[in-house]
């Protein structure tokens, strides 16, 4: 691609840009390459406006464009690349010629943004809202335990998905107190906090997150030591845990493991994969979602560049000069996740690539089945 590169100051007198603003092309037409598509232009609308100046996108399709006119009232500033399928994308900004504030943006835009063109890759990791729901025959409650308003349950689950994980812990956490275990939460919930529980008995019972707190875990009777699962804890974490508590007390009551709710553990699974792959991680959106949360207990571990794109402008070149960029997803609609991607195929050609990893319970068939009588 970056043989392609064209960085050109061109000229117009057909096209009448007012002091103080920039028109900013969607597309417009080189002099000997052509239409040129411009993906990116939303991100110099939004620098253009945050500088202070009046930003006009459209499409400059007929306008006369050519170099050598330096007395023209019109400047455009542009950079051009070839596509790898055929075609021409890029960038334009124009301004008026006297116009000394805006050709000194729109040139350090241009050039900043011609530095960091170039072929990449990018991994879209985000929440599992389209994870297929329960068959319509399946006997599931609905789960209560969630936060007023939020778009997820607490194992991490979308509401729009019939997970009885909440309930299955709920349920086995009253049979065993009811018994006269000892009781402990293990593993992380989704939410951050084991105040679930909390909110079911009175006071909380007692919380193991790592291996070393199930070392160290102090124990009256080992006979009557009993866990159930954080809902929306990370699974893998879980079994780490499970397998110190097992050794240390062979007599462990538990939870099924069929009653678990592997959708942090697939995040968990599928933000690592990304990760391990990238140069730079980029979250757009505001929201806490569980694809952040499944992010934060990693990127810590990761020497990664992060940044969180809440508006366009917020990007900068350094943000994208890269190879491979992870970008996850904290938006409430997608919106602006897409306008991102948008801005991302419009600086170089780009592979985007959902990651995702989904686990699915599955029930045994018998190995043999019976003859049909007669």
């Amino acid at each position: 691609m970056n043989r392609s590169v064209l960085t050109e100051v061109l000229h117009s007198t057909t096209l009448h840009v007012a002091p103080g603003s920039l028109t900013v092309a969607t597309s417009w037409r080189h002099p000997s390459r052509g239409l040129v598509d411009c993906p990116a232009h939303r991100l110099l609308t939004a620098h253009a406006r945050q500088s202070g100046l009046t930003a006009d996108p459209r499409s400059l399709p007929n306008e006369d464009l050519r170099d050598g006119l330096t007395t023209a009232p019109t400047t455009v500033f542009t950079v051009s690349y070839e596509r790898p399928e055929g075609g021409h994308r890029g960038l334009a900004l124009a301004t008026h010629s006297d116009d000394t504030t805006a050709v000194s943006f729109a040139r350090r835009q241009i050039e900043s943004w011609r530095a960091v063109l170039r072929t990449r890759r990018v991994l879209y990791v985000t929440a599992p809202d389209d994870v297929a729901p329960s068959p319509a025959s399946a006997s599931v409650p609905a789960q209560t335990l969630r936060d007023p308003g939020s778009r997820w349950r607490i194992c991490g689950c979308p509401v729009s998905v019939r997970c009885p994980s909440v309930e299955n812990a709920e349920r086995e956490l009253h049979r065993f107190l009811e018994r006269g275990d000892d009781v402990v939460v293990v593993g992380t919930p989704a939410a951050g906090s084991g105040a679930w529980a909390g909110r079911l008995v009175h006071g909380n019972p007692r919380t193991v997150s790592t291996p070393q707190q199930a070392e160290a875990l102090a124990v009256t009777d080992p006979d009557r030591l009993a866990f159930v699962v954080a809902p929306g804890a990370v699974v893998s974490e879980v079994a780490d845990i499970l397998n110190v508590l097992r050794r240390r007390h062979q007599h462990l009551r538990g939870q099924h493991p069929h009653e678990w709710c592997y959708t942090m553990d697939d995040l968990h699974t599928t933000v690592g994969a990304a990760l391990a792959q990238s140069d730079r991680l980029l979250v757009v959106g505001r929201d806490t979602t569980p694809v952040t949360r499944a992010a934060i207990t990693q990127v810590t571990r990761i020497p990664l560049p992060v940044r969180a794109v809440t508006t366009l402008d917020l990007l900068r070149p350094d943000d994208i000069d890269a190879a491979t960029i992870t970008v996850l997803d904290a938006t409430p609609d997608g919106r602006d996740l897409r306008e991102l991607s948008q801005v991302l195929d419009g600086l170089g050609p780009t592979s985007h690539v959902r990651r995702q990893s989904r686990s699915s319970k599955e029930t045994p068939q018998p190995a043999f089945r019976p003859l049909p009588s007669g």
